[in-house]
């Protein structure tokens, strides 16, 4: 019997991306892509998405459905990874001058789940 391969679940946010012209407090929704693997979060930002990490903003993906959904926060301010159902804080203080080095790739905080959030800096907006 071959070896048990991991499924990969990439889900795709682009199109929640949401304006703030209505409320101040309205959290922002970002296209960053976001991949679970067992134990594992992967979190890919743009680098308009990092650019909001360093100016203290808070950044969202949210996925609803009929009696669920997920939700995911990289939170500039905050020192922990910390989940309450399907939700999921990753505080980013400790790291993010790292990740907002250039020569970094990205970074990854230790625990459960083991989180990493890497750079995807494309061409759309050089």
């Amino acid at each position: 019997m071959p070896g048990r391969q991991e499924r990969h679940h990439d889900v795709p946010t682009h199109e929640l991306r949401a304006a703030q012209n209505q409320d101040v407090h309205t959290p922002i929704l970002s296209p960053m892509k976001v991949r679970f693997t067992p134990g594992r979060v992967r979190v890919r930002i743009d680098d308009l998405e990092l650019a909001a990490l360093n100016r203290g903003e808070p950044i969202h993906a949210r996925v609803n459905w009929p009696g669920g959904g997920w939700a995911l926060t990289l939170d500039p301010l905050g020192h922990d990874v910390a989940g309450d159902g399907g939700t999921l804080a990753v505080g980013l203080a400790p790291l993010l001058g790292t990740l907002s080095d250039p020569a970094q790739e990205g970074v990854t905080l230790s625990g459960e789940p083991r989180v990493t959030v890497e750079k995807d800096f494309g061409p759309q907006h050089a």
